[in-house]
């Protein structure tokens, strides 16, 4: 790494030994590290030259480090701040976090404590980049509709890449929400098959005899309603690509049928007599697990050998949360083109809540949440009141520092209590207009709130309907 690949460090204290120990530190570990004794001068060379990484007192005789962060906020919100004190009480911690501080480093601190500090806000500075360069259109890392940047997901792009070619079976794993027939696409649109057709089929969704007859087709009077001829879906797909997806939920009869077309390329329509040939690619899709269903004498365990050539696994949201910014900017831009609001950005308060939830419903949930999130904003930036509460209480473990006394202690129980009744107030209200079409007038109706009340919340929220209640 050149010096000027190097990360620019500002160390803001007014003790000059605590700056000098902090530059021998950084400048040890490559950083290009200068000096502020005060805010005021911090904030006069933030003027002449742009800075990664600030470190900054918080107790200081010109200008603090509690003013110096509120500037940095509102003038300077790519540089990530990180707080050097000897008085982290749970008062100052909250503020400094609701100022925008990204880490602490306690006084005194050990070199490798800084080190490891100045990594993490180097690291989040990193995104912060990339995250702004999406935001204005300049980058999107993403392969066939997949999006993300993380070891994870590359290594999934990898492997789609090198099975494509081929005509393998594959054997997409992975929970609901994940990608999983955006995946059986990809390798569909690499394949020598991409110009013939791509169909999906959820088993989960068709009964039995619907799900045997969408697939092998039926001959006119095979069976109560077959009032003629139907090819089915293997037949229509000749030379292209079937993703069967949610395998585990057919039943042992079909899963016989199907070893033995996958064995064959062969098959019988229902109630038919004369076989049928074709060849076609096979992906299949499970969110449950084969293996156990095996052993528990649900799935056929000579299938699952002739599905199990060429697994995917694909990671959980949670596993890759480097991706969720890249992902946000992606669902938001993409419903920039449904919806006449103008909605760029999205704060970085909120894209923390966002990357420190778990996402049980991965992308899917993460897209609903964008939407709704969309819908709740009426400016230009999505901010985290306009999340959903899960999301946003989420984050309250890592924002709130534990408690050293009981008078820290009764101060901020009082805080999130009334943080607590605060979203649910703004969920309540949410709730009920989703319910209600968005009409104000039904809504409050709806929960028995006077209309002037439910407005009031609605205003003290920032929530809102975006529509007349004249319907």
């Amino acid at each position: 790494m050149t010096d000027m690949d190097s990360p620019k460090a500002l160390i803001v204290d007014d003790e000059p030994t605590i700056c000098r120990a902090g530059e021998k530190i950084l400048a040890r570990e490559g950083y290009r590290v200068k000096i502020a004794y005060s805010g005021k001068q911090a904030l006069a060379m933030l003027e002449q030259e742009p800075f990664d990484i600030l470190f900054t007192d918080l107790k200081m005789a010109e200008m603090g480090g509690m003013e110096l962060l509120g500037t940095l906020r509102s003038r300077f919100p790519d540089v990530v701040p990180v707080v050097i004190t000897g008085y982290a009480t749970i008062a100052s911690a909250v503020e400094t976090m609701k100022l925008g501080a990204f880490d602490y480093l306690p006084k005194p601190f050990t070199p490798d404590e800084m080190a490891a500090v100045a990594k993490k806000a180097w690291d989040k500075r990193q995104s912060l980049i990339e995250t702004r360069a999406i935001a204005q259109g300049e980058m999107l890392p993403s392969f066939c509709g997949i999006v993300g940047k993380s070891p994870k997901i590359q290594e999934i792009f990898r492997m789609i890449r090198k099975v494509a070619p081929t005509s393998s079976t594959v054997l997409i794993i992975g929970e609901t929400g994940t990608g999983k027939e955006l995946v059986a696409r990809a390798i569909h649109t690499f394949s020598p098959r991409n110009e013939h057709r791509f169909f999906a089929v959820d088993c989960g969704t068709l009964s039995v005899e619907l799900l045997e007859s969408e697939l092998f087709g039926h001959i006119r009077g095979a069976f109560t309603g077959a009032v003629s001829n139907k090819q089915g879906i293997f037949e229509s797909a000749d030379q292209g690509t079937v993703f069967l997806d949610e395998i585990c939920n057919i039943n042992l009869e079909i899963q016989g049928k199907l070893l033995r077309f996958i064995q064959e390329r062969e098959f019988l329509p229902v109630g038919g007599t004369e076989t049928k040939h074709v060849d076609i690619r096979l992906v299949f899709a499970t969110n449950r697990d084969l293996e156990k269903m095996v052993a528990e004498g649900t799935f056929r365990e000579d299938l699952y050998y002739r599905l199990y050539v060429y697994p995917i696994q694909l990671p959980p949201l949670r596993e890759r949360r480097e991706d969720i910014p890249v992902l946000a900017y992606h669902l938001l831009a993409k419903m920039q083109t449904q919806d006449s609001k103008k909605i760029t950005t999205i704060s970085d308060a909120a894209l923390k809540l966002l990357e420190q939830y778990d996402w049980p419903g991965n992308v899917r949930q993460l897209e609903s949440t964008i939407e709704r999130a969309v819908i709740s904003c009426d400016g230009g930036t999505i901010e985290p009141h306009h999340l959903p509460m899960a999301v946003t209480r989420a984050g309250l473990p890592e924002s709130y520092p534990v408690p050293q006394n009981n008078q820290e202690f009764l101060a901020l129980k009082k805080k999130l209590r009334e943080q607590a009744i605060a979203e649910l107030e703004r969920e309540f209200i949410l709730d009920a207009l989703q319910r209600n079409d968005w009409n104000v007038t039904r809504a409050a109706q709806d929960v028995n709130i006077q209309r002037p009340n439910f407005q009031a919340l609605m205003r003290k929220h920032a929530i809102r309907s975006g529509r007349s209640d004249a319907d």
